[in-house]
């Protein structure tokens, strides 16, 4: 299948830069096939040292076409796809891989085959379909049938390929790089040569047991939001507890906010009688005590 794409980019690239039709089918082919072998090796690289790492036996399988995907199944381990596990999931990419890449190959040499024979085909300007003039023969119909089939039937294995290599690659990811192992994997789903790369990056990072990953994960952030309630309550105390002070209903005015408050004046001292050294000491107008002063002064 990456076979393939490359094989559609390196013949855009040919006739953008002046090429003609013919020519770049034929060097898409090879163009395709050279640069998948490079990618192919670093991927290997990648898949024998995470192997490596792991103790794993015949790291040789990571460089053998086919088989190398079920390696890296025994690499990813379970896979999951919408929370139910998928056991063997390696076994089931490789076995869409076979298909498609024999389907891929089958419409890459039509293709050849047809631009040699008969040259550059007539394309419809409004349904883009292409129609070569002058075909005979019951191999060269039978050739065009297939090629023209495959324009319905070749999508949709091709996305049964690449979903199925999105859950394999999840589970991958999801081992050697726990953090980012969604984007990395919907990376490979819309740029499918990213995965060569991404393989040969991580190949010297150890193996992440995920659950426990997520468990240390959701431990470490509630150890941090009861580190920030306990300096929270340092800094402001208790602000829902008593909002306001010892007595917040008996005297909604005294001290609302914890405040200190000033000591009460003490009343102000009545002044001194400027005559009490001559008053008798009783009250002015008392009727009890001793009179005889007052009866002597009267004779």
């Amino acid at each position: 299948m990456e076979i393939y794409a490359l094989n559609n980019w390196i013949q855009a690239l040919f006739v953008f830069f002046g090429g003609d039709f013919v020519g770049a089918v034929n060097w898409g082919a090879l163009g395709g096939l050279a640069l998948w072998a490079i990618l192919f090796t670093f991927q290997g690289i990648g898949l024998a040292k995470m192997a490596k790492k792991r103790g794993m036996k015949r790291r040789w399988l990571a460089f053998v076409p086919f088989a190398n995907i079920l390696y890296m199944g025994k690499l990813a381990g379970d896979c999951f796809i919408f929370n139910q596990r998928v056991k063997r999931a390696g076994l089931y990419v490789m076995l869409a891989q076979i298909v498609a890449t024999l389907v891929a190959g089958c419409v890459i040499a039509s293709e050849i085959y047809l631009y040699n024979a008969y040259g550059a085909p007539i394309i419809d300007p409004e349904t883009f379909s292409v129609h070569w003039q002058g075909i005979e023969g019951s191999f060269s119909r039978f050739v065009l049938g297939f090629y023209e089939l495959s324009n319905f039937f070749f999508p949709i294995l091709q996305l049964v390929y690449e979903v199925l290599m999105l859950v394999l690659l999840l589970g991958l990811y999801r081992r050697y790089c726990p953090k980012n192992y969604v984007p990395l994997g919907f990376l490979a789903l819309f740029v499918p040569m990213s995965r060569f790369f991404v393989i040969f990056a991580i190949r010297n990072r150890k193996e992440v047991d995920y659950d426990a990953y997520v468990r240390a994960r959701r431990e470490a952030y509630m150890r941090q939001q009861q580190q920030y309630q306990q300096q929270y309550q340092q800094r402001y105390g208790n602000p829902y507890g008593n909002p306001y002070g010892g007595n917040p209903y008996g005297s909604p005015y005294g001290n609302p906010y914890g405040q200190s408050t000033p000591p009460r004046p003490e009343p102000p001292k009545e002044p001194d009688e400027p005559f009490e050294e001559f008053s008798s000491g009783k009250p002015h107008g008392s009727s009890g005590g001793d009179t005889s002063s007052s009866d002597d002064f009267f004779g």
